[in-house]
């Protein structure tokens, strides 16, 4: 199991107030796994999302990432967990305006303290594989969203991650772009990458092998049928009687 979230609840203050934006998650994702979260606005993809990916922490539960229980780690050991077992993709692409398209593949390598040369060597050969081998030195303003996408896809595995999560991949393409980075991630699942991906469109969702469905920041269902459906406290003590 590549990952596996236990009675997670995530909580936000708010002035004298606390909001409870998930609540009961149970979920498990195998390795090799392709999982669409969907959701309305406000469902609390997103704070699940960054659950997942190690950008913020639980309030209560439990989370374990390849067999390790990072629930109680530090920013530091976050941090590394990040640059080595986790590749983002984001709807906004979120690439370096000022850098080619090699150096903003270079990035993750170069936090990780690769020597220059095999950086350049590996970002080269991963944008060849997503088809930019003949862009290398355009900048983010040069290329199609499409293409920036695939340059994101590109920093996302130059690391060879354990997860790949991809928050609305396809939100800010066009139909053919979006087709032609599904077929991307189709290809990476093939290849044993495992994909959780956010996604309004139930298009793009009816690509992945699984999904799940949110709701007012609850898990509601979820193709594997993993865990039973989350209930409100005041039912569990009905039923207890």
């Amino acid at each position: 199991m590549i990952l596996e979230m236990k009675n997670v609840y995530k909580d936000f203050p708010q002035g004298d107030f606390t909001v409870n934006v998930l609540k009961h998650i149970n979920i498990r994702v195998k390795e090799g796994d392709y999982v669409a979260i969907t959701g309305p606005s406000g469902s609390g993809k997103t704070t699940m999302m960054n659950l997942i990916g190690c950008l913020d922490t639980v309030t209560k539960g439990s989370m374990i990432l390849d067999g390790e229980d990072v629930s109680t780690y530090t920013d530091n050991q976050l941090s590394d967990l990040r640059l080595n077992k986790i590749g983002f993709v984001f709807q906004t692409f979120e690439l370096l305006g000022q850098k080619s398209a090699l150096k903003n593949v270079c990035v993750p390598l170069a936090f990780a303290k690769v020597p220059k040369k095999e950086q350049i060597e590996r970002a080269t050969e991963a944008l060849q594989r997503v088809g930019l081998g003949d862009r290398l030195d355009f900048k983010p303003n040069q290329l199609s969203g499409g293409q920036k996408q695939r340059v994101a896809i590109a920093r996302a595995m130059i690391q060879k991650p354990r997860i790949l999560l991809a928050d609305e991949p396809t939100g800010a393409l066009d139909s053919a772009s979006g087709q032609s980075v599904m077929e991307l991630f189709e290809q990476l699942n093939n290849e044993g990458t495992t994909i959780i991906m956010i996604t309004h469109d139930s298009d793009v969702a009816a690509k992945a092998h699984r999904r799940a469905v949110m709701k007012d920041g609850v898990l509601t269902s979820d193709d594997e049928d993993l865990v039973p459906p989350y209930k409100p406290e005041e039912e569990v003590e009905e039923d207890a009687k």
